[in-house]
């Protein structure tokens, strides 16, 4: 009403262009304010719409953190399974070993450890009484196991001895079959209980 009778007054007064502006600017406040309401619902949808993502990202976020967790406990888990595995197979490649240095020296380990020293299979030096140079000479004989000199006699290997000089007549080789014998079977407890009695290879 104000602004519809300061137009009439501007019109009676020839003033024409301020009546004009005077009646737009009223339609020119009102919409420019209905655009700014419009605007601010459009960033309030924004915002929602912002809101909404955001929450739904979160959730996946933490789905997401859930399930790394859970692979991440899986993964060492199975790396926990792929230890033992690789624990059983290097056992089990040293069995094999083992069996293959069996079956390389008859069916006997390939070494022992007996009294304290580790000892080759066949090695006569274990028996008591013989030492390197014996065994030299044993094997020159063709003694080369402890088979075969638990088969030689006494009486055959003094002449072994005697053969290799005189500094061999000294060693009494009675017991050397016999602790041969029990060496050929892995008779160990026996043959330490038997060299236990013996001083240089005689009881």
């Amino acid at each position: 009403m104000l602004f519809s009778y300061i137009f009439l007054e501007c019109s009676f007064m020839g003033n024409l262009p301020v009546a004009l502006a005077l009646c737009l600017i009223p339609f020119l406040l009102g919409w420019l304010a209905a655009r700014a309401y419009y605007k601010i619902s459009e960033l309030h949808a924004s915002v929602a719409s912002l809101t909404s993502s955001n929450a739904s990202l979160s959730t996946d976020l933490t789905e997401l953190r859930v399930k790394q967790t859970q692979l991440e406990a899986e993964l060492e888990a199975k790396n926990a399974q792929l230890y033992k595995v690789k624990d059983s197979l290097m056992m089990a490649e040293s069995e094999r070993n083992a069996l293959r240095e069996q079956l390389a020296g008859g069916g006997k380990p390939t070494t022992i450890t007996f009294a304290g020293t580790k000892y080759k299979s066949n090695d006569l030096k274990i028996v008591e009484g013989i030492g390197p140079k014996i065994a030299d000479l044993l094997m020159k004989a063709g003694i080369n196991s402890w088979k075969k000199l638990s088969e030689t006699t006494p009486e055959k290997l003094k002449e072994i001895l005697e053969g290799g000089g005189p500094h061999f007549n000294i060693h009494d080789p009675s017991t050397w079959p016999a602790q041969a014998g029990l060496a050929d079977k892995s008779n160990w407890d026996a043959l330490k209980k038997l060299q236990d009695e013996l001083t240089g290879g005689k009881v």
